[in-house]
């Protein structure tokens, strides 16, 4: 049983001391998003609620408008106003 007791407290204070493992707030907005500083890329970290009409620009460079069946699939993206606008950086519309 003590045994058991040492492994835990090991583990515990490994845990706690590990800067790893600590959160950080990482400048998150209301929608619990932000950009990376060094990639440019907005992304976020908790189910997003984009404002309404944003189209969404993949990280694969697929542009999906708010009736796209993958919208609410698609965390990491670039915002846009118009499909027109993600189009003309680059993006693509989906197969099918």
């Amino acid at each position: 049983m003590r045994a058991l007791s040492a492994v835990t407290a090991l583990m515990v204070a490994l845990a706690i001391a590990s800067p790893g493992a600590l959160p950080h707030s990482g400048g998150l907005d209301a929608s619990g998003c932000h950009t990376n500083r060094k990639t440019g890329e907005y992304h976020c970290h908790r189910k997003p609620s984009a404002p309404t009409g944003v189209v969404k620009k993949s990280k694969s460079g697929i542009c999906h408008a708010p009736s796209s069946p993958w919208y609410e699939q698609t965390i990491h993206y670039t915002a846009f106003e118009t499909v027109e606008s993600c189009l003309q950086s680059g993006g693509r519309l989906p197969k099918g």
